[in-house]
């Protein structure tokens, strides 16, 4: 683990929220969509606090997220041309972006726009095959979604867009044995072409409205399950193995303690999945790039660099101080002053 690089202020990493409605509404979804798109006085306020951080970084990255994050492309464009433009002001400044989506919309003309800008890598999730896949990953207005994703996949391999496309294929206990079709499918059309790479996920109960129907591996289950998928997708050589995977030393970006969140509404947090926990709400950022921080929220995110315990850079939520605690550990450092 570079501490270092996790603590560096001369590396910046946003990850912004343009839109948190979404055009898809997966069964296990978490997120609750309640919060509409960016206005205008948050994406001033994200130029500004690029423009003020940009003069001393070596590197920005920018994650889009949502929602689906291209039902707001406008503003993804907006926000991404200007940090582009930086690299001019500012030609010590490497920049890159990447976004998750769930691909619907990643057409040919919207991959070429957002290549121009500086996008580099996407993450799209796959349920499996079609008739599995569209029983879960489904549009909001109940309509199927996986033969225009696999069609925007295989127009992205068919082109030279300089974007690769990490593929996330989840399994539950339910279709773990029904993926077949669609790692062959793989096989056929990706796996031999670099940009692509691909790993396997389980879907896991992360507060949606529908997690008591969801069956969760134990964790000796999914290690099995995943040597199996991954034995099946890459063969038995598994040096070549292409899959993403979480080494000892992972750092999660909510640990980082140059990563924000920026949502839609300006709030800022650290952590993706727990969007609507009061604890992930770290402060607001204001039109002129400042940012508003609510006393004591933001150090309980970062104890992982101050422990070097590993299970808490992993994952920063392994055992996060109640809001309680954490508003008592902030009066108590005031009155102590």
């Amino acid at each position: 683990m570079n501490k270092i690089a996790t603590a560096s202020n001369r590396n910046f990493h946003l990850i912004i929220l343009p839109t948190e409605k979404c055009n898809f509404r997966c069964t296990y979804c978490y997120e609750d969509f309640s919060v509409g798109k960016m206005k205008k006085e948050t994406i001033l306020g994200i130029k500004a606090l690029l423009d003020k951080r940009c003069a001393d970084l070596d590197y920005l990255s920018i994650s889009w997220f949502g929602g689906e994050p291209l039902t707001a492309k406008d503003i993804v464009l907006e926000i991404s041309e200007y940090a582009m433009s930086l690299t001019q002001k500012y030609p010590k400044l490497t920049y890159k972006g990447d976004m998750t989506t769930n691909g619907y919309l990643l057409d040919y003309n919207t991959a070429t726009a957002l290549a121009d800008v500086g996008m580099r890598s996407y993450q799209i999730s796959l349920d499996g095959p079609r008739e599995i896949h569209n029983k879960s990953r489904i549009r909001a207005d109940g309509g199927n979604t996986y033969d225009r994703i696999w069609a925007n996949l295989l127009t992205i391999r068919d082109s030279s867009i300089p974007a690769s496309v990490l593929l996330r294929i989840h399994f539950t206990v339910d279709t773990l044995n029904l993926l077949d079709p669609l790692i062959e499918d793989i096989r056929k059309e990706f796996i031999h072409d670099s940009r692509f790479s691909v790993f396997f996920k389980a879907i896991e109960q992360l507060g949606g409205p529908n997690d008591a129907s969801i069956k969760v591996f134990s964790e000796a289950e999914k290690e099995k399950a995943l040597k199996s998928l991954q034995t099946k997708l890459f063969g038995d050589n598994l040096a070549s193995l292409q899959n993403f995977s979480t080494s000892d030393n992972y750092v999660c970006y909510a640990s980082r303690s140059n990563s924000l969140v920026i949502r839609s509404n300006g709030d800022v947090g650290k952590c993706t999945v727990i969007l609507y926990d009061e604890r992930n709400k770290i402060g607001s950022l204001q039109p002129d790039g400042t940012l508003k921080l609510i006393p004591g929220r933001l150090a309980p995110w970062l104890r992982g660099l101050e422990t070097l315990d590993l299970a808490t850079l992993g994952c920063p939520l392994v055992n996060l101080p109640s809001l309680n605690e954490i508003t008592s550990n902030s009066q108590e450092k005031v009155l102590s002053r």
